[in-house]
């Protein structure tokens, strides 16, 4: 029990650090009129995976003692991962539904520029629109945004795992055959 509030206090605070960090990246892109910059977006992921990183290999280190499972190290990964995305995916429903509301109709406007460039028809991009207004800045793009934190964490979790994991050796226990 003590490993599991261990693991789950841990991961909350890194989940915390890198949730401030990428809260922090969006207010630079922000401040920069940068937020629909889609080369510019890419680098959260990077900052996501180096939170991952660190705080599994501080998990590892620090705690463990050295030694951590392909399994723990993911769970490490993932946990770090839904507690920064809680974090940030509110600090975006509040800035483009209270602090900056016209955020909404720059998406709109980048939404029907995308379709155009797909060649949809006029009608066809209506009711793209009509609905793209529906849903951004609604409370559902928190859950829209945790579950795609999830799916991408997962995805970077495994990678990240894979890099932290490092098994104990039999003599690492303290136990020997006789």
């Amino acid at each position: 029990m003590e490993n599991k509030s261990s693991m789950l206090q841990h991961t909350m605070t890194w989940g915390a650090i890198t949730g401030i960090v990428l809260i922090i990246y969006s207010l630079i892109l922000y401040v920069a009129n940068q937020t629909f910059n889609q080369a510019l977006g890419y680098l959260s992921y990077l900052l996501l995976l180096a939170g991952i990183l660190l705080g599994s290999f501080a998990y590892r280190n620090k705690v463990l003692g050295g030694t951590i499972s392909y399994g723990n190290a993911f769970l490490t990964g993932l946990l770090i991962t839904l507690f920064a995305g809680i974090l940030a995916s509110f600090f975006s429903f509040i800035l483009i539904r209270y602090i900056d509301p016209g955020m909404v109709e720059q998406a709109i406007v980048r939404t029907e520029e995308k379709l155009l460039e797909k060649g949809l028809t006029e009608d066809q991009i209506e009711i793209a629109v009509e609905r793209s207004k529906k849903f951004i800045g609604s409370p559902i793009t928190v859950i829209v945004s945790l579950f795609f934190y999830a799916l991408i964490g997962s995805i970077l979790s495994l990678i990240t795992a894979a890099i932290v994991k490092k098994e104990g050796t039999p003599f690492d226990s303290g136990t020997q055959a006789v």
